[in-house]
C-alpha cells in the first residue's frame, strides 16, 4: 500500500510540475480507471495542441479499423535531429496488460515537455497505445482480478472480437491489427521494436521481466547483440534500484515447499509472436513484462522507466544497431554465394547463465488475490533463456505456390512484404522438387480457430506416387507464384513456405482443402500446393517438435 501511494504522488506531482499539458485516464482519475480508445486518442490530440511535432500516422495501404470498427490508432514523433533512429513501441495487444498503453502515453508526453533532450534528438518513435483496440474497450473488473487493478473500469480483454490471441498471429495474419503491423513495418522499418505486457505467472522479486527476439532461424549475431543491449539495461536497472531479468517462469511453474524451484524458463521460439518475429526480418526487438502482483501504479512506473532505459540505450549505441542491423543482412546475402543455406527446423532451450532468483511464497485469499508473503527464498538456478536449433535442413532457391491457392496465399505473402513472381522466372536450370511426405499430426482440438497441421517429409526430384492425383503441368508451373529466398526476408519466406515449420502457412491451414482429406471428400487427389525450386534430393529430415515451454504472457 505504501509503495502504490509514493508511485500515486510520483505520478500526480509529476502531471503537476507541467500545468497545462493533458493527464493520462489513471492520473485525472486518480487511478481509478485505464484508458479507452477514445480516451487514448483524446490525449493524444490534446498532447498535439500543446506543442509540436506528434502526428498521426497510418501506413499505405493497412486497415484503419477493427473487424468491429474500432480505430487502429497510432502516432509518429519525428526526431529533432539529423537521421534519428527509427524504432515502434506496441502496447496492449493483451488487453488486460494495461500498465504500458498507460506508460508509453507519459513517455511521449515528457519528450514533447523536453525532459529527454537526447531521446528527442535522435529517435524517430511510433507508437500504438491500444493495439488491440477491442479488446482495450472491453473492460470489466472481473478480468484478470488476481491482480491489482483500477478499481472502477477494471481491465481489458486478452483476444480481440474473434477470440483470436494477436500475439500469436504474426505468420498467419488473420486479423486487421496484424495487416496493420505488418504494413508499418513494411512502411516505417524501425531498427526495433518493443512489446508492452505483463506478466501471469511465477512469484518472484523482479520489479519487471523482460526479452530480447529469441527466433530460431534468425541471424546469430544479431541475436546475440539483442542480448546484449537487454543485459546492459538490466545492470543499469538494478544500480537504480530496479531489479529484472529475462521473462520467464520457475520449473516447476508453481513451486511449492514440497516443490521448489528448479530452474527458469524463458518462452518459445516461434515467429509467431511479436517480440520474435522482427528477427526474421533482421531487426531488434525487446519484450516487457511488468510484475503481475505489484501495484496498479508501480507497474505503470516500471513499464515507463524500462521503456525509457531501453530507447536510451539505443539511442547511445544507434550506430552499432544499425551496424548489426545492416551486418545481418549482409550476412544472408553473402551465404547465398558461398551455399547451401542452412535453417533449423525446430530449436531447443538452452541453459544461459546460472542466476540468484527470489522465489516468493505468496499468501492469497480466496479468490487468488496475492495479500503478502510467507517468505522468500535465494535460490541459485540454471537460467534457460536461449535457444539452439536442431534439424537444420538446406534451404531451396525458392518454393512454387500452386496457382489454385493464389487468391488465398498471395495476400498474405504481399502483407508480409515478400517478394513474390511468376512461375515463369523460376531459375529452369534448377529442378523442380516434390515433397514426399513421411508422417503429419493434424491437432485433435483448435488452437488460434485452426486444426493444425504438422508435416515431417523431404524434397525430392520425383513426385510421390498417388493413383489419379493431379499432375503438374509446365503452364501450371508457369502461372504458379514463385518466392525466390535469397531475397532480403529470406529467411521469413522459408519459416512461411516449408511445410515442415511449425508457423508455415501450411501449419495454420491455408492448404487444408488439398492436405486435410475427410469424409465426403471422396474425388480424386488433389497435388501437394508447394513446390520447391533447387538441386536434386533435398535434406530427408524428420523434425522432431520444438522445445516447448511456458509461452510468452
Amino acid at each position: 500500500m505504501r509503495s502504490a501511494l509514493r508511485s500515486l504522488a510520483l505520478i500526480l506531482t509529476g502531471a503537476s510540475l507541467f500545468a497545462g499539458w493533458p493527464q493520462t485516464t489513471p492520473e485525472r482519475t486518480e487511478l481509478r480507471r485505464t484508458s479507452t480508445v477514445a480516451e487514448v486518442r483524446a490525449f493524444m490530440e490534446a498532447l498535439r495542441k500543446q506543442a509540436p511535432g506528434l502526428e498521426p500516422y497510418q501506413p499505405k495501404g493497412a486497415p484503419r479499423a477493427t473487424e468491429t470498427g474500432k480505430p487502429l490508432l497510432a502516432w509518429r514523433l519525428k526526431g529533432a535531429g539529423k537521421d534519428p533512429l527509427r524504432v515502434y513501441v506496441n502496447a496492449n495487444i493483451h488487453a488486460g496488460e494495461v500498465e504500458g498503453k498507460e506508460a508509453i502515453q507519459q513517455v511521449l508526453r515528457e519528450l514533447l515537455q523536453g525532459k529527454h533532450p537526447e531521446l528527442r534528438r535522435n529517435l524517430d518513435l511510433v507508437v500504438m497505445p491500444a493495439y488491440n483496440a477491442d479488446g482495450t474497450d472491453a473492460q470489466d473488473p472481473a478480468i484478470r482480478s488476481y491482480q491489482p487493478n483500477p478499481t472502477e473500469s477494471g481491465v481489458g480483454r486478452r483476444e480481440n472480437a474473434q477470440g483470436l490471441d494477436l500475439n500469436r498471429d504474426l505468420m498467419k495474419v488473420a486479423a486487421p491489427n496484424t495487416r496493420w503491423l505488418l504494413a508499418m513495418l513494411n512502411e516505417f522499418d524501425p531498427a526495433a521494436v518493443l512489446d508492452l505486457h505483463t506478466t501471469n505467472g511465477s512469484t518472484h522479486g523482479f520489479h519487471l521481466t523482460h526479452g530480447p527476439a529469441c527466433t530460431m532461424g534468425a541471424d546469430e549475431g544479431l541475436l546475440a547483440f539483442n542480448r546484449k543491449m537487454l543485459v546492459e539495461v538490466r545492470e543499469r536497472l538494478k544500480t537504480e534500484g530496479m531489479p529484472t531479468y529475462d521473462y520467464g517462469n520457475f520449473v516447476p511453474y508453481r513451486p511449492t515447499a514440497e516443490k521448489p524451484p528448479t530452474a527458469w524458463e524463458t518462452y518459445d521460439a516461434h515467429p509467431r509472436l511479436l517480440t520474435n518475429y522482427p528477427a526474421l526480418r533482421n531487426r531488434l526487438a525487446v519484450l516487457s513484462e511488468s510484475y503481475v502482483y505489484r501495484s496498479w501504479p508501480d507497474r505503470i512506473s516500471d513499464t515507463r522507466k524500462f521503456v525509457l532505459a531501453c530507447l536510451g540505450w539505443m539511442v547511445e549505441h544507434r550506430n552499432d544497431v544499425r551496424s548489426q542491423v545492416r551486418e545481418a543482412q549482409d550476412r544472408w546475402t553473402a551465404a547465398w554465394a558461398k551455399g547451401p543455406v542452412s535453417l533449423p527446423l525446430s530449436a531447443k532451450l538452452k541453459e544461459v547463465e546460472r542466476y540468484a532468483f527470489e522465489w516468493v511464497d505468496p499468501i492469497r485469499d480466496d479468490k487468488g488475490h496475492l495479500t503478502g508473503e510467507k517468505g522468500r527464498t535465494r535460490l541459485e538456478l540454471p537460467s534457460f533463456v536461449g535457444f539452439e536449433g536442431q534439424d537444420f535442413v538446406d534451404v531451396p532457391a525458392g518454393y512454387l505456390v500452386d496457382p489454385a491457392f493464389v487468391p488465398r496465399v498471395l495476400p498474405v505473402l504481399q502483407a508480409h512484404g515478400l517478394r513474390v513472381q511468376l512461375g515463369t522466372s523460376r531459375p529452369k536450370s534448377l529442378a523442380v522438387l516434390h515433397f514426399q511426405e513421411s508422417g503429419r499430426k493434424l491437432a485433435p482440438g483448435a488452437y488460434q480457430g485452426v486444426f493444425t497441421l504438422e508435416l515431417q517429409g523431404a524434397w525430392k526430384a520425383e513426385a510421390p506416387p498417388k493413383k489419379q492425383q493431379a499432375a503438374w503441368t509446365p503452364a501450371d508451373l508457369d502461372r504458379a507464384l514463385y518466392i525466390p529466398l535469397d531475397q532480403p526476408l529470406g529467411r521469413l519466406a522459408f519459416y512461411l513456405l516449408d511445410p515442415r515449420s511449425s508457423d508455415s502457412l501450411v501449419y495454420w491451414g491455408a492448404f487444408h482443402s488439398a492436405l486435410v482429406r475427410g469424409d465426403g471428400m471422396w474425388g480424386e487427389p488433389p497435388r501437394f500446393p508447394i513446390l520447391a525450386v533447387g538441386r536434386g534430393e533435398v535434406n530427408a529430415v524428420s523434425a522432431t517438435p520444438m522445445s516447448a515451454p511456458r509461452t510468452q504472457e
